[in-house]
């Protein structure tokens, strides 16, 4: 007995039930984020200043402003138009004088090469005004035409008109001789040529900087260059 007695103290707490260690759970796992997508690193922060739609009174003054932009420079390339050069050898071709005509509100006594230039100059800015103008009346009658630019539509114009006399100044200083007079230049084929540089004066800048790309070491690209946006349905600008 005292040998049983001693074996059933041993196996009691052998019986006897172990406290369980509490589990440790894992800790609830986070679903991956969603990859971002590419070209938003470094992103150059876009303002709001300009985003809301262009409004009615916007369109009417810019449509006003771009209006008269045209007569004024219609008006200026018919006063500045050159008249017909006098017959080679006569004493009116060997001495050329500056006749004085009617430029706007001045009277001015300009020499031929000087009215060509001013004819350049009118004629570029004719032609970016068709370019402006059928770009507007396109995004007004889209309605996607935002406030952002409508500056671009004002300056446009102008820098159409520059881009032509630039233009022009490159052609007649590459193309024709030191000997040459204006008197052998026609007026209709300089003409011609600045409206199609004012019409399509992005792609004549473009040529200009393949050109010297060419002849010299392209330039390295600044790291305020401004990126090409994603989304143009409301840009005039490059597109349009």
């Amino acid at each position: 007995m005292p040998e049983g007695k001693a074996a059933a103290e041993e196996a009691a707490p052998e019986a006897a039930p172990s406290k369980e260690e509490p589990s440790k759970e894992a800790p609830p796992q986070q679903p991956p984020s969603a990859p971002a997508p590419p070209g938003d690193a470094g992103a150059v922060p876009v303002s709001s200043v300009g985003a809301e739609f262009a409004r009615t009174r916007d369109i009417v003054i810019l449509a006003g402003v771009l209006l008269l932009l045209a007569c004024a420079f219609g008006t200026v390339l018919l006063q500045a138009w050159p008249p017909a050069p006098p017959p080679a050898g006569s004493a009116a071709a060997a001495q050329e004088h500056a006749a004085r005509t009617r430029i706007l509100f001045w009277r001015l006594g300009l020499l031929r090469d000087v009215r060509l230039f001013v004819v350049v100059t009118a004629a570029g800015g004719l032609g970016a005004l068709v370019h402006v103008l059928r770009s507007l009346y396109e995004y007004v009658g889209n309605q996607s035409l935002r406030r952002r630019w409508l500056l671009m539509y004002v300056l446009e114009p102008y820098i159409g008109a520059l881009m032509a006399l630039v233009v022009y100044f490159v052609l007649r200083g590459g193309l024709t001789t030191t000997t040459a007079s204006s008197n052998d230049i026609n007026p209709y084929g300089v003409a011609a040529l600045a409206a199609l540089v004012g019409m399509f004066s992005r792609e004549a800048v473009q040529k200009l900087n393949d050109v010297f790309e060419t002849v010299f070491t392209a330039a390295g690209k600044s790291a305020d260059r401004i990126p090409a946006p994603a989304d143009r349905s409301s840009d005039p600008g490059p597109d349009r």
